[in-house]
């Protein structure tokens, strides 16, 4: 195998030997003869040979640390596949790769099955926005709410890292509302398919405003748990506005009403739900005043949550939907002068909620 004067010739052998070796049970003495014999291979000067050996073993866990340490600093066509598959490789060995920023190994390594957080915000740093979009679109990449954000925020005009997110099987729900104000009609089309988001609010989120959006995006259950983090973030970006908290009441999203009132007032959450659904009118006043919110304001959340607490108390099995219908539908009927775009919003998404009853 490696005396062989043909180049071809070698390759072939070292990819049967290889191939033995990639599922074998090795002992310890046998990982020592294998050891041996591998090192032969790495430093036959064919790269056909050498790449023979690299992609043979990409996935073996037989394949030795130190070949593999070896391989990924050879040329791409050999590197590539021990960088984008090797279960031998720590995250070190990564963080040394990305350091040196060349770019063919950069992307090999967001191909690979599992990354860690610490390899992602590396690629963050070191790589460019091709390489960014490749982990980005990697279900086996660790991203969480902040580096998301991230990297939504650095490249918030590149299209090419939005379409990456969005062909993601999962994201934080909070990233999922940041995605959303930012991409186009046709984006927010594939967002539904991925993310099963209402087709009509997905439309809606990519050609509104902002917070007429909002109220359509904390409706859905699966952002529940992030209530305190979506709102937490909101009011960071001044966009925890009264208006979105009385829309949000309208429809009946008291747990936000709670959260975002708890939020802006400074007040513990407990607290906030307590004032917010105290018998009297006191400690609504007293939290509506101290988060900000005016008369006009506190009179459309007191009556919007005397209707939530009324059609709770009849206990009917009522569906989202048929929920926030019978809220709208008494909300509107309220001796109240609401301004035209909250008379807009609030007609427009009766008639989408009439829409998905019929």
């Amino acid at each position: 195998m490696v005396s062989h004067p043909d180049r071809d010739v070698r390759a072939v052998l070292a990819q049967k030997v290889c191939r033995n070796i990639r599922q074998a049970d090795l002992s310890e003495h046998e990982k020592t003869v294998v050891s041996q014999i591998l090192s032969l291979i790495a430093k036959d000067a064919a790269a056909m040979v050498r790449r023979a050996l690299a992609v043979t073993l990409k996935n073996s866990p037989n394949l030795p640390r130190d070949i593999a340490l070896k391989l990924i600093r050879d040329v791409d066509s050999i590197a590539v596949p021990v960088l984008s598959s090797s279960p031998v490789l720590n995250d070190e060995d990564l963080l040394d790769i990305l350091r040196s920023k060349a770019a063919a190994k950069m992307m090999a390594i967001t191909k690979r099955p599992n990354i860690t957080g610490d390899v992602v915000k590396a690629i963050i740093r070191f790589g460019d926005s091709r390489v960014v979009a490749s982990v980005a679109a990697n279900d086996g990449a660790e991203i969480d709410q902040e580096t998301g954000a991230l990297m939504l925020s650095l490249y918030h005009d590149n299209d090419l890292i939005k379409e990456s997110f969005i062909a993601r099987r999962d994201l934080p729900p909070t990233i999922v509302e940041k995605l959303i104000t930012l991409i186009s009609a046709e984006a927010a089309i594939r967002l539904n398919e991925n993310h099963e988001i209402p087709i009509e609010m997905a439309m809606d989120l990519a050609s509104r405003s902002r917070e007429r959006a909002q109220i359509d995006f904390i409706s859905q259950s699966w952002v529940s748990r992030d209530l305190k983090s979506l709102t937490a973030r909101l009011a960071k970006e001044d966009r925890l506005t009264n208006t979105l908290i009385v829309r949000a009441a309208c429809c009946g999203q008291m747990r936000f009403v709670e959260q975002a009132l708890a939020q802006k007032s400074g007040v513990s959450l407990n607290k906030s739900a307590l004032m917010v659904h105290d018998s009297g009118t006191f400690g609504l006043k007293a939290l509506c005043a101290r988060a900000g919110l005016g008369n006009s304001d506190f009179m459309l959340l007191r009556a919007s949550i005397a209707i939530f607490a009324d059609l709770e108390l009849k206990g009917a099995n009522y569906s989202k939907e048929r929920f926030q219908t019978l809220m709208l539908e008494r909300v509107l009927s309220l001796p109240v002068t609401f301004s035209d775009a909250d008379s807009e919003y609030l007609l427009e998404k009766l008639d989408a909620l009439d829409a998905l009853c019929a």
